[in-house]
């Protein structure tokens, strides 16, 4: 059969354009299935990074803990009491509050009636750590790892949002129990050193005074998470037990669990515990 010199070349193209296609296709056929999802990470305002996988996030930090060192006899505290309680709005779960009434300013004409002695012993063992002169309020320790005047707002968001710790081995508790004036919680965190304390404690969310002489005369105070009790333990699990106030109730008072290393106070791992 004939073919004119037009059919010939129609047809040799043909024949190298399908010899092409099936190269680049033979290209792909056997390359590894790519997601199309891949993970990705993400800061937020508190400084916590999250792992998104698809449309869920999981936390891999746990919260920083900020400590408060205050009076109610002390003039300049209440200033860093209401600014603790914007920070704990702000930074909402990513950090937890917990305010420790000193009680050297008790014998200055007022008397706070959250203030204990062990709280103002923890602020010492803190001043020797941090190589201070003396104590103060207000003070705030974020993490164990950095102080500050408490009422110092761009301090305090920089320590929170600068915070890095890590959440692999939060302490597992169980449901506090409640029985005759006592709370009973049972922790477990079997990441414990020799060097750490699993230090848990009882706090009250919310309390107002008013107050009726000394520097705050004629004042009404606001606080939030008033540290009520602590407990430090050596040992990986085990049981702390506190003793309840005659007006204890279940709906206004946490617990609040987490690790501090004996050495240089850095707290890590930290949880509150809201369901009482």
């Amino acid at each position: 059969m004939y073919l004119s010199k037009t059919k010939v070349f129609t047809y040799t193209f043909s024949v190298i354009a399908v010899a092409l296609i099936c190269t680049v296709l033979s290209g792909y056929a056997f390359k590894p299935a790519q997601s199309l999802k891949q993970p990705s990470t993400s800061i937020n305002k508190a400084g916590v990074t999250h792992t998104m996988q698809g449309n869920a996030i999981t936390k891999n930090t746990s919260p920083s803990v900020v400590e408060l060192f205050t009076s109610e006899g002390c003039s300049s505290c209440p200033s860093a009491d209401k600014l603790v309680a914007v920070a704990q709005k702000e930074f909402g779960d990513n950090t937890i509050v917990l305010s420790y009434h000193v009680d050297y300013w008790d014998r200055l004409g007022w008397k706070d009636p959250f203030s204990k002695s062990v709280y103002s012993e923890r602020q010492r063992q803190y001043a020797r750590h941090f190589n201070l002169e003396s104590v103060y309020t207000p003070q705030a320790i974020v993490n164990g790892k950095t102080e500050f005047v408490g009422s110092n707002k761009s301090a305090l968001w920089n320590a929170i949002s600068n915070y890095k710790g890590s959440g692999n081995n939060i302490i597992e508790t169980e449901t506090p129990v409640v029985s005759n004036q006592q709370l009973s919680v049972k922790y477990n965190y079997a990441a414990l050193r020799a060097n750490e304390n699993v230090v848990l404690e009882l706090v009250l969310k919310n309390a107002s005074t008013q107050v009726k002489r000394g520097e705050n005369s004629g004042a009404i105070l606001s606080h939030i998470n008033i540290v009520q009790d602590i407990v430090l333990k050596n040992e990986s699990k085990g049981t702390a037990t506190f003793n309840l106030p005659s007006n204890f109730t279940k709906e206004n008072y946490i617990v609040v669990a987490f690790v501090q290393n004996k050495e240089s106070f850095e707290i890590s791992n930290a949880k509150k515990i809201a369901n009482i």
